[in-house]
């Protein structure tokens, strides 16, 4: 499209369609009429499924939380909008989404950082209203981990709240860009820089986040050996003058500081997924997952373990990382088989169209399927620490794994009938070369 001038008209539609942010316009009768594409990848939803529709039909409460308040503060902060003219930023909300039935249903907890803006017509009435809303879920989980690890709690928890500030601010400042998009004057060159700009402020803070996690794991390091150590030398220097309560105790010090040292060894492979570049290369999947079992037998010579492999497609991707998470299916697979005799584990394969899902079955002590949500979640467990070893963080790379490759894990189980998991990667023949 071109003006008389001959300039050519942009496209303001596609603009905002294709903008980074997650942007729902709303009619003042709250009524859906468009949507970025980031804000339908965001809550599992379709343009076609949700235009037309009212807001609240497409993003109920979570049936399953008596507690949710999710609609009643955003109808009321609408509501502010339509009487104040005046944009609203709400506080973090908790505000669970809908997963489709085609990846199992039910509601995924979410938390968002919500700014309401009107858009005014030339006369001064308005006539739209733009929901901007920033999923800040990884924060709040971080925050909410604090209370289990008082000292690393106190750290993480300064950060988060330097981050939630940062978000905030970053709202105010997408509400301005929001405002200004009333002025079809502006030059796109300038709005798309304000665009860029603040995508990239977004993206040095994601990075400060995990240059934040790595360091404090690694700051944490010096002292644990020292506890370790010298919890060590009390030991066998004066072991003797300790009676048995006291020989306990330490004990229980030295076992507390191994442990924090996995967790921080799981810590810091997690935050490392985040910078890793992904190298694809043709992988022999078979081949891998044999391996990978051979060497967890081998490291239970007293445990009856049965593999059994069906024929697996070859895939495309990075080896270290795929095979990080063969490793970490496994070993939960090997872990949660441990009272049965023998304990089977069978790996199989199924083609879904562009992706190829990777099975790994066990006859372990499976789950629940109304916890499913939480398996893939940092330091969610399902089972007790005293009953079965890990840190929770396991599952978490497997997640991470998937989503760096363009894939998806999930699982299915029972209690007392073993697990299920899956493991989509894109085929390698669909892949590009």
């Amino acid at each position: 499209m071109s003006t008389s001038n001959g300039a050519e008209t942009p496209d303001f539609r596609a603009l905002f369609e294709a903008a980074p942010g997650c942007y729902l316009v709303l009619r003042p009768d709250l009524t859906i009429v468009a949507v970025s594409d980031a804000y339908l990848a965001a809550t599992f939803t379709r343009r076609e499924e949700i235009l037309g529709r009212g807001i609240f039909d497409v993003f109920p409460d979570n049936p399953n939380d008596p507690a949710a308040t999710g609609t009643h503060n955003l109808r009321a902060s609408l509501q502010a909008v339509l009487d104040n003219r005046a944009p609203d930023a709400m506080a973090v909300q908790k505000y669970d989404i809908r997963r489709p039935d085609r990846e199992g249903g039910g509601f995924e907890e979410r938390y968002w950082s919500p700014v309401n803006s009107p858009v005014m017509d030339a006369g001064g009435v308005l006539t739209y209203i733009i929901h901007r809303v920033e999923d800040v879920t990884e924060f709040v989980r971080q925050r909410q981990l604090g209370r289990e690890q008082q000292r690393l709690a106190d750290e993480l928890m300064s950060r988060a709240q330097l981050v939630e500030a940062e978000v905030y601010q970053r709202a105010q400042e997408l509400g301005e860009a929001n405002r200004k998009l009333r002025s079809a004057n502006e030059a796109l060159e300038e709005r798309s820089l304000r665009l860029q700009n603040l995508t990239g402020q977004l993206q040095a803070a994601n990075r400060e986040l995990e240059a934040f996690s790595y360091t404090v794991s690694h700051d944490l390091r010096a002292p644990l050996r020292a506890i370790d150590g010298f919890s060590r030398l009390l030991v066998e220097r004066h072991g003797a003058q300790l009676d048995p309560e006291a020989q306990r105790l330490v004990g229980v010090v030295r076992t507390s500081t191994q442990k924090m040292g996995h967790l921080i060894d799981d810590l810091l492979a997690f935050s490392r997924l985040g910078r890793q570049a992904v190298r694809e290369t043709d992988v022999d999947m078979a081949g891998l997952f044999t391996g990978v079992f051979d060497e967890l037998r081998a490291a239970h010579p007293d445990r009856n373990l049965e593999l059994v492999l069906e024929p697996l497609p070859r895939a495309r991707v990075d080896p270290a990382l795929i095979r990080q998470a063969c490793v970490n299916l496994l070993s939960n697979a090997v872990k949660f088989t441990r009272d049965r005799d023998p304990a089977r584990i069978e790996v199989a394969a199924r083609d879904e169209g562009t992706h190829q899902v990777y099975v790994v079955k066990d006859n372990g002590v499976g789950f629940s399927m109304a916890y499913a949500d939480k398996l893939f979640g940092v330091f969610q467990r399902l089972h007790s620490a005293h009953d079965y070893e890990g840190t929770g963080v396991g599952l978490a790379i497997v997640q991470r794994v998937a989503e760096r490759h363009g894939g998806r894990v999930w699982a299915e189980g029972r209690p007392g009938e073993g697990a299920t998991f899956y493991l989509a990667l894109p085929r390698a023949d669909a892949a590009p070369a």
